[in-house]
């Protein structure tokens, strides 16, 4: 068995190393934490370009079917009149002609934008479940938070209090100058 300062000692030195041990493991734990979050957040950036670019994309595609649709409109509108220049006819016929066409343009114009809205509303929210499914993985990473050596300290005097209480045997008390030893020798129960 070792002495009493041994033990105080002793029991010192190991609530210490295991204090450092703990705090080296949260301090790597945070920073594996941080170089994954950076990761995350750098994968995120190029993942939200990706989709503004393919969003861009999507608008150059439906600019381009509108001018389409113009040019369209306006061959149809042409060659319209000249058929109908040609025959000799004017007035409401004329007018009906030209209205159908532009009424035709008009919707197919129509579908063309209701696509594009369609399209954003759904590159939006798109956007946004990634940046969520981005801001979730970097929520879920593992903290560790830092120990301190109050803890441990404590922790050691309560052990190196109850060692020492459990090892020194109690004083007894003195009944006129009488010293009582409490063994099971001479143990007898008042009555």
């Amino acid at each position: 068995m070792c002495t009493p300062e041994a033990y105080v000692a002793s029991r010192l030195l190991q609530g210490y190393t295991q204090y450092k041990s703990d705090k080296q493991n949260a301090n790597r734990i945070n920073k594996n934490t941080d170089t994954k979050a950076k990761t995350i957040r750098e994968e995120a950036i190029y993942k939200d370009n990706a989709l503004i670019r393919q969003k861009e994309n999507k608008e150059d595609q439906l600019t381009e079917q509108k001018l389409k649709l113009r040019e369209q409109e306006t061959q149809k509108k042409g060659q319209v009149k000249l058929a109908i220049f040609e025959k000799g006819i004017g007035g409401n016929l004329f007018n009906s002609l030209v209205g159908d066409v532009e009424r035709q343009a008009g919707k197919d114009s129509n579908i063309i934008d209701q696509n594009y809205e369609n399209y954003m509303y759904g590159m939006s929210q798109d956007r946004l479940a990634w940046n969520r499914r981005f801001t979730n993985q970097i929520n879920n990473l593992p903290r560790a938070y830092k120990p301190t050596w109050h803890s441990y300290a404590l922790n050691a005097a309560v052990d190196i209090g109850s060692m020492y209480m459990s090892n020194s045997p109690p004083d007894t008390p003195n009944r006129g100058g009488q010293t009582f030893n409490l063994t099971y020798d001479n143990y007898n129960p008042p009555r």
